[in-house]
């Protein structure tokens, strides 16, 4: 536009969108507040409802212990069944009680009201994957609006911060263009500058800023418009994130996330961190722009301690989100200006890694993988990024002796604590060229210190020098304390208080006549692996015991709209069991699978919408991959070392679990499965015995090849 030809209403009208779109920006700064602000009031009232339900739950004979000499039994012919009833009655009610008297009545409201202040100071809050409770359904809509106008609200902080002051200088430069009057009294350059603003402001209101505010403006009416199923169903699938927004909410005084903070560094102390260390570590200042992920507090100590440390190995129990803790530490470490990562994982989590790189974080995931992995590496290192390989890859990966990059993360580190395999060369190799390492393993480590001290000294040789050489479990103590600043493990229970309940059943089986006799024949050759197949090796699978009770337990859950895992050692068992099976089944997922169809599996098992079963052999679909889906889990013999039904489990049982999940053990009442189970709870008890009570012993109970050998004998003295 000419001077000749400005149009003074035109530039009015564009002056007044900037500043409508700016006031529109500066009202998304505080998208959600109100939302956050009801939740402290919403969560007390769903946890008093909890507390009221398990009130009711107790029994009055749980009075007994208070050791006040009350008499249960008159209550319970009064018709006072469980305490709920009893902290609801007065003290004249309970007099009127035949035989408890004035006295009886004030022990009664003592102990009741000792009893309430227990169960409410050790309730947490754990939301029920119930629609139809209204409390909860309250406290989810609120907090997906939380979580999601957070992220308006932080989109639109940023877009603030970029553009505000640059409008602000424009708009003023461009005022001339607006007034007759003021045109005519601005010289020359003011009416050029004036223009060319103008012109700035213009296409800003027409092009990419009015687009990014309207769109943000538009999400934040979304938000507030959400529906039932949408917001439960986000739930279902993200629970985590729910809790991570109810834990960063401010509520009076900021008590919730400092509460979680508190916890974070206690966990911290009481895992062996020294005090001193461990507030350090929490002052750790995070850059976490964008990250995709709302971490939890616990988390965020995770991060704070990765970047703080340098060089560490991460043990936090599998199911509490350690990918998303490296991520986190990249991102953070990315803001800073280091710009290079490689990440060495198990061919079997590549997809998955590429995945969650790209979901959770703005950095470019870069596949190093294949029959051109030298040069898309070379590539990598030219350009930077999170660069994903595998361990079998890093052997064929060739750089110079002066190659430097910014960050090492090697997922599964236990594969490789043989010194002398050749993944572990090649990943030393590689670890020789970064000053920051992050190891990690949802595998106790504990039980073995010469293990422990090898990856130990592949990251901090110090630390591993003052604890080599340590011997027996009498240690335990002092072996954390030394290895706290290099070595990090939080189990389940330390960080999840919202973990629903899980339950261990076991199902015997009682052999017919067709699976005895080839079970009979198993056991006369000597075949130990045909033995563990019981029941499942006959040719007719309506003819297993095993296969009936699977139907049974599959059947009741897809019919309550369950997800099912069925696990296996064996393929042939795999096989059988969905031969025998009338639901929709996935898989299996087997040794034979490629990592990204394992992948695609697991994936269109989560998003088949009701119930469904998905079959895994035990060693291909216990690790890496994750299943919350499910709810239910079935295993179909027992294994020889407990730990790896432990890793199959908490592909389930994990952070985002929101329902109960219950575990099933199909076990042949007179079979090597007694035997097998027999074994492994004597040689779990003498572990037990000997060891420090504060070292699991999961990871060191198994079978040798002499304990299957003395089972194979036995059963054959039993069938003789």
């Amino acid at each position: 536009m000419s001077k000749k030809e400005i149009k003074f209403n035109r530039v009015r009208k564009v002056l007044s969108g900037i500043k409508q779109l700016d006031k529109k920006l500066k009202s998304l700064k505080t998208c959600g507040e109100e939302f956050e602000s009801r939740t402290p009031a919403l969560a007390k009232n769903l946890q008093k409802k909890q507390i009221i339900e398990k009130l009711k739950e107790t029994p009055v004979e749980e009075l007994s212990s208070a050791k006040m000499g009350i008499k249960v039994s008159l209550l319970r012919q009064s018709g006072y069944k469980n305490i709920y009833q009893l902290y609801s009655a007065s003290a004249p009610e309970l007099e009127r009680i035949n035989g408890i008297g004035p006295k009886g009545a004030k022990n009664i409201i003592a102990a009741v009201g000792a009893l309430t202040d227990s169960i409410s100071t050790n309730s947490k809050l754990r939301i029920p994957a119930d629609p139809k409770s209204h409390s909860a359904d309250l406290l989810v809509e609120n907090l997906y609006k939380v979580k999601e106008s957070g992220k308006v609200r932080s989109e639109a902080l940023k877009l603030y911060e970029n553009e505000h002051d640059s409008i602000r200088s424009l708009t003023k430069a461009a005022k001339p263009a607006s007034n007759a009057l003021l045109w005519a009294l601005s010289s020359e350059e003011k009416r050029n500058v004036a223009l060319q603003s103008f012109e700035a402001l213009e296409g800003m209101l027409s092009g990419g800023y009015a687009n990014r505010v309207d769109e943000l403006y538009a999400r934040k009416q979304q938000i507030l418009k959400a529906k039932h199923n949408e917001y439960w169903k986000d739930f279902s699938s993200n629970s985590a994130s729910f809790y991570a927004a109810y834990e960063r909410t401010k509520g009076k005084n900021g008590q919730y996330r400092h509460q979680a903070l508190k916890k974070a560094e206690e966990t911290a102390i009481a895992n062996g961190l020294p005090a001193e260390l461990a507030v350090a570590i929490g002052k750790v200042e995070l850059n976490l722009d964008g990250l995709e992920a709302q971490l939890r507090p616990y988390q965020e100590y995770g991060v704070q301690y990765i970047l703080s440390q340098g060089a560490v190995l991460l043990g936090d129990d599998m199911g509490l989100g350690k990918t998303v803790e490296a991520i986190a530490s990249m991102v953070s470490l990315h803001n800073s200006g280091l710009k290079r990562f490689l990440v060495v994982c198990p061919a079997s989590v590549l997809t998955n890694w590429l995945r969650e790189v790209e979901k959770f974080s703005d950095l470019e995931a870069v596949k190093i993988y294949g029959s051109d992995a030298d040069e898309v590496f070379d590539n990598w290192a030219q350009q930077g990024g999170v660069g994903i390989t595998t361990y079998e890859t890093t052997a064929k990966l060739t750089f110079e002796d002066t190659f430097k990059f910014d960050m090492l993360v090697v997922d599964e580190a236990h594969y490789i604590k043989n010194p002398k395999a050749k993944r572990t060369v090649s990943v030393m190799n590689l670890r020789a060229h970064t000053d920051r390492a992050l190891f990690m393993t949802g595998t106790a480590l504990e039980n073995n210190v010469e293990e422990m001290c090898f990856l130990i000294g592949c990251l901090q040789p110090d630390a591993a020098a003052s604890v080599r050489g340590s011997t027996g479990f009498a240690m335990a103590d002092n072996f954390r304390t030394k290895i706290s600043g290099v070595y990090f493990r939080r189990k389940k229970e330390d960080v999840l208080d919202e973990l629903p309940e899980k339950t261990e059943q076991t199902v015997w089986c009682d052999l017919g006549k067709e699976e005895s006799a080839v079970y009979a024949d198993s056991v006369q050759e000597s075949n130990f692996m045909a033995m563990r197949q019981v029941s499942w090796n006959v040719n007719d699978p309506a003819l297993s015991c095993k296969a009936e009770q699977l139907v049974n337990i599959c059947n009741e859950a897809v019919n309550n709209g369950r997800k099912v895992i069925v696990f296996s050692f064996f393929k042939n068992t795999l096989d059988q069991a969905q031969r025998a099976l009338d639901v929709k089944c996935f898989g299996p997922i087997s040794g034979s699978v490629s990592p990204a169809d394992r992948q695609k599996i697991v994936d269109d098992f989560t998003n088949y919408e009701s119930g469904a079963v998905l079959a895994a052999q035990i060693g291909a679909g216990g690790t890496g991959l994750n299943i919350q889906a499910a709810s239910v889990i079935v295993l179909c013999e027992p294994q020889l070392k407990p730990s790896i039904e432990n890793q199959a489990i908490a592909r389930a049982y994990r952070m985002g679990q929101v329902n109960k999940v219950i575990v099933y053990r199909l076990l042949c009442e007179k079979s090597v499965d007694k035997q097998i189970m027999n074994m492994l709870e004597m040689k779990k008890q003498i572990f037990d015995e000997f060891a420090d009570k504060s070292v699991s012993g999961e990871e060191s109970v198994q079978l040798a090849m002499n304990d299957c050998s003395r089972i194979v004998e036995e059963e054959k003295k039993r069938l003789s």
